[in-house]
């Protein structure tokens, strides 16, 4: 059992970090800089879709200047 959290355990670190990073970024953003401009549906992306989701969200919901 102990070697299964010492396995999971950087996993789980990794997706925290990311789903922090890809939220934090999304709140910072001007909602007209967001892909069709509807930022519940990318934090619904982000929270439900485990690591995908926020790898989703950086390459396809955010606009470019």
């Amino acid at each position: 059992m102990v070697e299964y959290i010492q396995l999971l355990l950087p996993v789980i670190i990794f997706e925290l970090i990311l789903k922090g990073v890809a939220l934090r970024d999304l709140l910072k953003r001007e909602r007209r800089m967001v892909k069709g401009e509807n930022k519940l549906v990318w934090v619904l992306v982000i929270i439900i879709f485990s690591t995908i989701g926020p790898i989703f969200y950086f390459i396809f919901g955010k606009k470019t200047k």
